[in-house]
C-alpha cells in the first residue's frame, strides 16, 4: 500500500488516478461497469489526508492498510436528464476490521456510508454553483442492516441527494451498500441529515 497522499482536489483538478487501482478493480465483476461507463468520472480524494496530516486521518491512514482498506476507488455522476447526480466508492476490505470471525463490523459499515454521503452533499453543492468546501456535519444517520459483509471481499457504496431544505442548509441523503457479483446484495441502507455550520459571529 504506497503512503497515504496530500490533500489534493479530487474531481476539479484532474488528479492522476493511481494505475494500480484502476487495475484491481476493472478485474473484479461489481466494480468493472461503473469503470467503463463514461458517465462516471473517477476520483482520488478518499485516501487524502488534510490539513497538514491532522485531518481525514482515518481513511487516509488509520485505515489505509492491506488488512483493513486495502484498495479504494471513487466515482461521481453528475446529474442529467436521465439519471440524478451519484457518487460510488468501491472498497477492498482485508480482515483487519472485523467484528465476528470474518464479518465486518457494523460500525465500519456506518463510517462508510457516512463517508460516501457526505461526499456526494459537497459534490452537489458545488455543481449547483454554491460553496462545496463550506462545512457541513452529520445531523443523524439512520442505518438497516440487511446482510453481514464477509471478508476479505469488495463492495459498492452509493449515496445520493434525496432534497435540501432551508435554502441549503439542510441536506437530506440516502445511501447503500451493495456486494455480491453485480450490487445483488443489499448489506446495509441509511438515510441521513447534513447541516450546514452557520457562520461564526464577529465579535465587536
Amino acid at each position: 500500500m504506497a503512503a497515504p497522499k496530500p490533500e489534493q482536489s479530487a474531481v476539479y483538478g484532474n488528479p492522476e488516478i493511481p494505475p494500480e487501482e484502476i487495475k484491481h478493480f476493472s478485474s473484479i465483476s461489481i466494480s468493472a461497469p461503473t469503470i467503463n461507463d463514461p458517465a462516471f468520472k473517477p476520483m482520488y480524494l478518499s485516501r487524502s489526508l488534510t490539513h497538514n496530516g491532522r485531518g481525514h486521518t482515518l481513511m487516509g491512514g488509520t485505515w489505509n492498510t492491506e488488512q483493513t482498506i486495502a484498495h479504494l476507488l471513487s466515482f461521481y455522476r453528475s446529474e442529467s436528464s436521465t439519471d440524478r447526480a451519484e457518487v460510488r466508492r468501491f472498497y477492498t476490505f482485508g480482515s483487519g476490521l472485523n467484528a465476528h470471525p470474518d464479518l465486518l463490523h457494523g460500525g465500519v459499515i456506518a463510517c462508510v456510508l457516512d463517508s460516501t454521503m457526505g461526499n456526494v452533499v459537497g459534490l452537489a453543492f458545488r455543481e449547483m454553483g454554491a460553496d462545496g468546501g463550506a462545512s457541513m456535519f452529520t445531523a443523524q444517520l439512520n442505518t438497516k442492516y440487511e446482510k453481514p459483509v464477509r471478508t476479505p471481499v469488495t463492495v459498492m457504496a452509493r449515496a445520493w441527494v434525496k432534497r435540501i431544505e432551508d435554502g441549503g442548509r439542510k441536506v437530506w441523503v440516502e445511501g447503500v451498500i451493495e456486494g455480491g457479483e453485480k450490487g445483488e446484495l443489499t448489506h446495509a441502507r441509511a438515510e441521513g441529515l447534513w447541516i450546514r455550520a452557520k457562520p461564526k459571529k464577529e465579535k465587536l
